[in-house]
């Protein structure tokens, strides 16, 4: 694909704000196109914040500028800009401003150097410009082919339902007695980190979001959908490292092959729901995903397993045997307890 819907989109309001500005005739329009091109890159939450950034990080460069431009003319003036932009610096990050302080220090070098004759026009159109290229920048990411932070974190999120999915079949393949060629080590710590960093760059979007969302964003539906998601996914990546460093048991009892392939059927069971999970949440949506219809019914193996393990010949077996499948019993019981609180939580928060 030669071009993607994001670079068309940017391209359109770009070109949208410098027609615009052309018409008008008024000077300096040429900020309304950078200011499109410098916040219409990502999201509309991630947008918000940047243009929130933009704006005050020109009105503080303006002030400073004035003050300083008018107040230190009596030094040399390198020495009088060095002043400016060390204060502009620490109010940046007073005010935690990670781009915003940038755009304050072109203000206060450009004004000083270049259009020290005319401040008194160029600082208003300035700002105008800019905050009609960042409006427009938002209204684009808004209405024209959305790019909302909640639609990419879901869709984010389906990925990793997929990966999880797939990760949970391979463990149950471990299992599998009539699975001769499979492998020891199917999963190891590296599918435990990749799954970890894909859980932390979700992590990274939230700031986003929030500012998507609003002041109230933590009594937001999908906010607290998100949350509980983090947790959940949280729990079933641990289990994934867990399973990767405790082996199956080796051996040919009965009672062994009969705890491996309820383990195994958990797994499979755990890994079809979450496919469902990745249907529902690698969709685009303006709602909450729907909750699967029914309720997870675990494999008759896994149920039966308590039965199964009161057998007084299981204590016949060495004591790290013993611990090795109640550490993976336990992180099976976890990961089948993470899916089964995440969708009641996920059902109370759905519409009436």
């Amino acid at each position: 694909m030669l071009i993607t819907r994001s670079e068309l989109r940017l391209a359109i309001a770009a070109g949208l704000s410098n027609g615009f500005a052309s018409l008008t005739g008024l000077a300096f329009g040429y900020y309304a196109p950078l200011a499109v091109v410098a916040v219409a890159t990502g999201s509309y939450g991630g947008a918000l914040e940047l243009g929130r950034q933009r704006l005050l990080g020109t009105v503080l460069g303006s002030i400073l500028l004035l003050v300083g431009y008018w107040g230190l003319k009596d030094i040399p003036m390198p020495l009088a800009i060095a002043i400016t932009l060390a204060v502009l610096r620490l109010l940046g990050g007073w005010l935690k401003l990670l781009v915003g302080y940038k755009v304050g220090g072109l203000i206060v070098v450009m004004g000083w150097l270049v259009h020290e004759s005319n401040l008194v026009t160029w600082i208003p159109l300035r700002f105008f410009w800019s905050a009609f290229g960042v409006l427009l920048a938002l209204l684009c990411l808004r209405l024209f082919w959305p790019a909302r932070t909640l639609d990419g974190i879901y869709g984010r999120y389906g990925a990793l339902f997929g990966d999880l999915q797939s990760t949970y079949r391979l463990l149950a393949r471990r299992l599998d007695p009539h699975d001769g060629d499979c492998p020891e080590e199917m999963v190891s710590a590296d599918d435990y980190r990749r799954l970890r960093n894909q859980l932390v760059g979700i992590r990274q979007l939230l700031p986003q979001l929030r500012q998507e969302l609003g002041g109230n964003a933590d009594l937001h539906p999908s906010f607290q959908l998100i949350r509980r998601l983090d947790d959940t996914c949280s729990r079933l990546i641990v289990m994934v490292g867990g399973m990767a460093r405790q082996a199956p048991s080796s051996g040919s009892a009965d009672l062994l092959r009969k705890v491996h392939r309820a383990e195994a059927d958990l797994l499979i069971t755990l890994a079809a729901r979450l496919e469902l999970w990745q249907e529902r949440f690698s969709r685009h949506r303006r709602s909450l995903p729907r909750v699967p219809m029914t309720p997870m019914e675990l494999p008759s193996s896994w149920l039966m397993l308590t039965r199964e393990l009161n057998d007084p010949t299981l204590n016949t077996a060495p004591l790290p045997r013993l611990q090795r499948i109640a550490r993976r019993l336990l992180l099976c019981r976890q990961a089948e307890q993470a899916i089964g609180d995440a969708e009641r939580h996920w059902q109370a928060l759905m519409p009436r």
